[in-house]
């Protein structure tokens, strides 16, 4: 059985506003392995233009970078793990196809009002409890 474990993230940029949020219902979820699992993250902002960011965080390891969603590029795949934004729901979906053992994890759902490349240097320092 893989376990997929869930968390919740907020990352603002130094322009971000206080009322800016992410949140994911759910804190846990388990799925078979070769089975696919969607996480849910729904997100307050602002911003007409937000950035979200997905990380996986494996156990004893930093958060890695998964993937990006904005308005302009609302849709994002990358071999088993995609994406999708949507603006009129203020929610974004993670969907993990064909679940394998490494897939068990932390996953982090970040927000940022503005794109700013020197974000990722924030998200290094991220500890989740």
């Amino acid at each position: 059985m893989v376990l997929l474990f869930l968390a919740a993230l907020l990352a603002l940029s130094d322009f971000g506003h206080a009322q800016d949020s992410v949140v994911q219902f759910a804190q846990e979820t388990a799925i078979q392995v070769g089975h696919n699992a969607t996480l849910h993250c729904n997100f307050s902002t602002s911003s007409s233009l937000p950035y979200i960011f997905w990380y996986q965080q494996r156990l004893t390891q930093s958060p890695q970078f998964l993937l990006q969603v904005s308005k302009f590029k609302p849709h994002v795949h990358s071999e088993r793990i995609s994406s999708v934004l949507s603006m009129e729901n203020s929610q974004v979906l993670l969907h993990v196809q064909d679940a394998k053992l490494q897939d068990s994890a932390v996953y982090l759902c970040a927000l940022s009002p503005h794109w700013c490349p020197q974000l990722s240097a924030l998200y290094r320092k991220v500890r989740v409890l």
